[in-house]
């Protein structure tokens, strides 16, 4: 994907005429003629005597029952263009409202001899040719007229049936119907669209692919083909194609869709490891969003909360900037989500007041992630401890289950399951969650993946608990002032209140505790030999995926095999390969250092075959700015030293924290070049390594358990820190 990407539209100074003419047509279709009109005028400064904005004119002065003015604005158009059927449609319908029969005729016949299935014309001619005493020419057209209603006019109707119970989740009536209007208009691309939709939200995804290019093939600006077919190639991880996909989107759509066309291009460029192309579209589409953001649609709006504040962290580590970002998308998004009536008051569970009481606190899970995850794996013994006090656990779904071999975990311990049944347009309803949560009067709502999961921040919008916390999965989702998020001392310092809407809770010890991780056994040295690694060679993993993986990343860890003689890196993770085998030869090259000790190995089918990979491990050297979570706990699990930068922002504090919670200092960095020596040493000092290994061996024993290893003390913090809020 070139990085050269076609720049998105900002002030009114430099917006393209075609974004200004789809502005001012959606104002039309709003009701907002001024702010069309103004539109149009801007439009014709850029592109003068550009017929459709005549059109457009001229549609709003019929808005307005200004016939006369939009007679001109018709003709206007149809001066610099006279083929433009809709122009002679409309001229003839304001000619038929001034009694010019003969007139509104002429213009008719030209629309149709320029576009014969125009039924509703036809409708209008027979009209005007029967005013005239003319029955046997309108008895004529109205056949014709039938004649199309079945070829053309009843594929519409057919296809707005099938989005009416697409709407409702009938997908499979809705596929039905929409296949019917394929039948009866082989060229209705929104069909192909909506048929590839439903099977791609059906997990069908190579089903979906054929629909999807059918629709681009008739329709090339169809918005909505281009954006699922962009999706499916990104989570399919053919990301080549996905580059393919969103170039071609960029090319045809970027000038009438400009947000969502560079969203789609950060985040694949992202999940490639082209973060160094996705920053400068990022920094290039912040840059432009107050002067775009006045014309949002809902859709573009969801999209930038749910889309690109989750890209944001992955690209910058700058509180005030990202701060400022979340506001301004966030405001928008929660006007959007917000409930338009006072929502009903949450029972509360007698007993809490001034003085503890031992009632039962009733604590819904709210997730997608019950299954095989890093939330599944990183939630699972707390949540179980939690379950083991004075507690009902239960848990709410927020899209349809997964279910594996994780999942019984977390149901054993739950007092009621509950998955979402309905499923408008293909995804959750996220009212019916809400109901089930407000039912259950639960008092304390754990949500586990904040804006990863947009569904749960429209649940959590609602504030269908008396409190609602989120934990674990993403960074705070930056919604309501009278909800919280859960971190520690070390994730979040004084002072962090400044960049937060919810409140923060400060676990004392540590915000996340396992009691350990499964993997196969294996022999080290002859897993080092499957892999053509000598039994002395130093070797530094990486985990980061696409998404964390970047230039200055991969400068420090060439930077550190150049100072430690044999040492190798061994690179693990999801991206495209090939792009991360150049980004490492080119951060080799440039420094002298040999392309053979980059090793790429390739993703294990589970999660206990990946855990092997600390077997060969010697250090793992941890992504910034957004750290490990799940992997980086894994590997002090099985020993294995880490190397993190600490930076400001909760996700890049994670290694920060385990290293704290595990009492280990040496691997903790605030720059590149500290991270760099923190490497080197722990390379070339075989004596540090060890004491490390032995200081993580000893934090697992009984005796002296750590923080980190201690999901039963966390629980009871958190349990500590339920009361106080139910005793308020």
């Amino acid at each position: 994907m070139s990085s050269q990407l076609p720049p998105v539209s900002n002030s009114p100074s430099n917006q393209s005429p075609e974004v200004l003419l789809h502005q001012a047509e959606t104002s039309y279709l709003q009701g907002e003629y001024d702010q069309a009109i103004a539109a149009c005028q801007r439009a014709l400064e850029l592109k003068p005597n550009w017929p459709p904005v005549y059109v457009t004119m001229g549609n709003v002065s019929q808005g307005r029952g200004q016939i006369e003015e939009a007679i001109r604005c018709y003709a206007k158009a149809l001066e610099f263009d006279p083929n433009l059927p809709q122009a002679h449609a409309n001229l003839g319908s304001m000619f038929y409202k001034q009694g010019k029969l003969e007139s509104a005729i002429d213009s008719y016949q030209k629309a149709i001899a320029l576009k014969p299935d125009l039924t509703a014309v036809y409708v209008n001619l027979a009209r005007a040719l029967r005013q005239m005493g003319r029955e046997s020419e309108a008895l004529i057209v109205e056949q014709k007229a039938n004649q199309i209603h079945s070829l053309t006019g009843g594929s519409v109707h057919l296809y707005n049936q099938g989005n009416q119970l697409f709407n409702q989740g009938k997908l499979e009536e809705a596929i039905a119907l929409w296949k019917q209007a394929i039948v009866a208009d082989p060229n209705l691309a929104e069909a192909y669209c909506q048929l590839g939709i439903v099977h791609r939200h059906q997990g069908q995804p190579q089903e979906a692919i054929p629909f999807l290019e059918k629709a681009i093939e008739l329709k090339p600006n169809l918005v909505a083909a281009h954006q699922n077919i962009c999706g499916i190639y990104r989570d399919s991880s053919d990301l080549a194609a996905a580059r393919n996909a969103v170039d071609r989107y960029l090319k045809n759509c970027s000038s009438i869709d400009p947000i969502m066309t560079a969203i789609y291009a950060v985040s694949i460029c992202q999940v490639s490891g082209l973060n160094a192309v996705a920053l400068p579209r990022f920094l290039q589409l912040e840059s432009q969003l107050p002067g775009l953001l006045a014309h949002t649609k809902p859709v573009e709006i969801k999209s930038l909360y749910a889309n690109l504040l989750f890209a944001l962290p992955y690209l910058r580590d700058d509180l005030e900037k990202n701060y400022k970002l979340q506001r301004l998308i966030g405001d928008r998004y929660v006007s959007l989500i917000s409930p338009t009536s006072t929502p009903p008051r949450i029972q509360t569970t007698k007993g809490f007041g001034n003085i503890p009481s031992p009632k039962t606190v009733k604590i819904g899970i709210l997730s997608k992630n019950f299954c095989r995850h890093s939330v599944g794996w990183c939630s699972a013994d707390v949540i179980k401890e939690l379950a083991a006090l004075n507690t009902e656990i239960y848990l709410y779904w927020s899209d349809r289950p997964i279910r594996d071999k994780q999942t019984p975990v977390f149901e054993q311990v739950a007092h009621k399951v509950f998955a979402p049944q309905n499923f408008p347009q293909g995804l959750p309803n996220p009212q019916e969650i809400v109901n089930a949560i407000r039912q259950d009067q639960i008092d304390i709502l754990l949500d586990l993946d904040s804006l990863s999961v947009q569904i749960n921040t429209e649940v959590l919008a609602q504030k269908p608990a008396r409190f609602c916390i989120s934990w674990l999965g993403f960074d705070s989702p930056q919604i309501a002032s009278d909800n919280y998020f859960i971190g520690d001392h070390y994730t979040h310092p004084p002072g962090r209140e400044s960049y937060y809407t919810e409140k923060l809770i400060r676990m004392p010890q540590t915000f996340m505790a396992v009691s350990g991780f499964q993997r196969v056994s294996a022999d080290p040295n002859t897993l080092r030999q499957a892999y053509r690694i000598s039994r002395d060679q130093v070797v530094y993993l990486c985990v980061a995926p696409g998404r964390k993986f970047n230039p200055d990343l991969v400068k420090a860890q060439v930077n550190i095999l150049k100072q430690v003689p044999d040492s190798i890196l061994v690179h693990k993770a999801l991206g495209d390969t090939q792009i991360i085998r150049e980004t490492y030869a080119a951060a080799c090259k440039a420094i002298g250092v040999g392309q053979h000790r980059i090793k790429q190995i390739s993703r294990f089918a589970t999660e206990e075959e990946h855990r092997k990979i600390y077997m060969l491990a010697d250090v793992l050297l941890d992504s910034y700015p957004y750290n490990g979570g799940t992997h980086s706990l894994e590997a002090l699990w099985f020993n294995t030293p880490l190397v993190t930068r600490r930076g400001s922002q909760f996700l890049s504090r994670m290694g920060y924290s385990f290293l704290k919670g595990v009492g280990v200092e040496m691997g903790i960095a605030d720059s590149w070049e500290e991270y760099q020596n923190c490497g080197i040493r722990l390379g070339i000092e075989p004596e540090l390594r060890q004491s490390i290994r032995q200081q993580l061996m000893a934090s697992k024993k009984s005796e002296n358990l750590a923080p980190l290893w201690n999901p039963k003390a966390l629980a009871k913090n958190l349990y500590s820190q339920f009361q106080q809020l139910l005793n308020q």
